[in-house]
């Protein structure tokens, strides 16, 4: 063993060394290092450590040790430099819990054990760490501690809680201020980008179908270049305005085949009640803007009734078709309208036509029903005739064509009372009625 009493002085030898200073004494293998509690210099008075380092002779045996005094005021100043940033703590602790030096320096503290302190006793139960909690001065730090190697003490950096939330509400800010930032690139690039790319494509499609819609069949939003995207919608919008142009020109026939339908008369082929009054508010239109007459014939075959009761109604039938295939010759030739006004009563309306041919195809008409001598017995003659009333009228203010079809009978039934197979003009016949 060796004893040491004073520096420079050995006592004893062994395979354990005691150095001592002062009152400190420890014990140390050879090759060891050791320290010594915190303690204060005789000579300088000033905060001291111990350090004691083994010496191993050549047969492995202690022969000796090193020791050394360090002043802890040193210690201090490399805490201080350690500890610059404003609110932290430096701490620095040997294996009891005695705070060797520290940045701030209390006196408190200083040299003094405190193992129970919360950060010191956690600094002792582990090598390494890191803890949140108040320092010796009571200030709650976020503290970094380390054993330093291959001595008994241990190091404590601790940086005040308060400023490091502050630095990182500050990252925090910052980091969603980049954020916000890039977010509103990456909208403007997508609002930038999808207007080109997407909107305004979408929307040009949107006006070509509105205007397939109004029936502008003709446009074609192939002949615009299109993304590779839009490309096959287009073309179908193309083929869907190629049929809708195909169906429309179907449905234009088919509707002029219904309106002719519908115009015209099943049994006679010409036109119906229905196609006359059309072409009579036509005509008259057209006469009152041109300020020319327009004359109209009212046909009534005699004794049909009786023709009727007594041949029955498929002759009937087959008599009003005869009757209205000559009408009908006779509008086509002078380009009138010939219709089935009902019954047994035919109109032939006649535009611009004079009062002379009036009356001329008012008689053809009669003459030639009577050629056809279609048989009927109880008629005066003993076949069928015709009984022709002739108006001949110019539109005036106000008026409707009613008055010249009012015109025309009014002409038809003078005829019929004057004894039938007869013509008479509108301006020799009595406004009353036949019986």
């Amino acid at each position: 063993m060796l004893e040491i009493n004073g520096l420079g002085k050995t006592y004893g030898s062994g395979d354990k060394a005691t150095p001592a200073i002062g009152n400190v004494s420890f014990r140390i293998e050879a090759g060891e290092f050791a320290t010594s509690d915190y303690m204060v210099g005789r000579f300088s008075g000033q905060p001291t450590l111990v350090a004691a380092l083994g010496i191993r002779g050549p047969e492995g045996r202690s022969e000796g040790a090193i020791v050394a005094g360090v002043d802890l005021q040193w210690v201090g100043q490399l805490a201080t430099t350690v500890a610059r940033k404003p609110g932290s703590m430096v701490l620095l602790v040997d294996d009891l819990g005695t705070v060797l030096a520290a940045q701030p320096a209390e006196r408190n503290w200083l040299g003094r054990r405190q193992a129970d302190q919360p950060l010191v006793a956690a600094m002792l139960a582990t090598p390494e760490g890191t803890i949140t909690t108040e320092g010796p001065d009571g200030t709650r730090r976020i503290f970094g501690f380390v054993r330093l190697s291959d001595t008994a003490t241990r190091l404590a950096v601790g940086l005040e809680e308060a400023d490091v939330l502050r630095g990182l509400h500050r990252e925090i800010e910052s980091a969603y201020l980049n954020l916000a930032f890039l977010c509103v690139l990456v909208l403007f690039g997508i609002w930038f980008g999808g207007d080109r790319l997407i909107v305004r494509p979408v929307r040009s499609l949107a006006r070509t179908a509105a205007r397939f819609g109004q029936g502008n069949l003709t446009e074609r939003a192939s002949h615009t270049a299109w993304a590779a995207e839009f490309a096959p919608l287009a073309a179908a919008l193309d083929e869907m305005a190629q049929r809708l142009a195909e169906r429309e020109e179907e449905l234009h026939v088919a509707n002029t085949h219904l309106e002719e339908l519908a115009s015209q008369d099943g049994l006679s082929g010409l036109a119906n009640r229905r196609g006359f009054d059309a072409g009579l508010r036509t005509e008259w239109q057209r006469a009152a803007q041109l300020h020319r007459p327009v004359g109209l014939l009212m046909i009534d075959i005699d004794h049909f009734k009786l023709f009727n009761d007594r041949y029955g109604h498929v002759d009937g039938d087959a008599c009003l078709y005869r009757v209205g295939e000559v009408i009908g010759i006779v509008a086509a030739h002078g380009g009138y309208l010939a219709a089935r006004y009902g019954g047994e009563e035919f109109a032939v309306l006649l535009p611009g036509c004079d009062a002379v041919s009036a009356g001329a195809a008012a008689e053809r008409v009669r003459q030639d029903v009577a050629t056809l001598a279609i048989e009927h017995a109880a008629a005066t003659l003993g076949y069928v005739t015709v009984s022709v009333g002739v108006a001949m009228l110019r539109p005036g203010a106000g008026q409707s064509p009613q008055v010249l079809v009012e015109a025309a009978d009014a002409a038809l039934y003078a005829a019929k009372r004057q004894g039938r197979n007869l013509v008479v003009a509108h301006e020799n016949a009595p406004m009353s009625l036949a019986s």
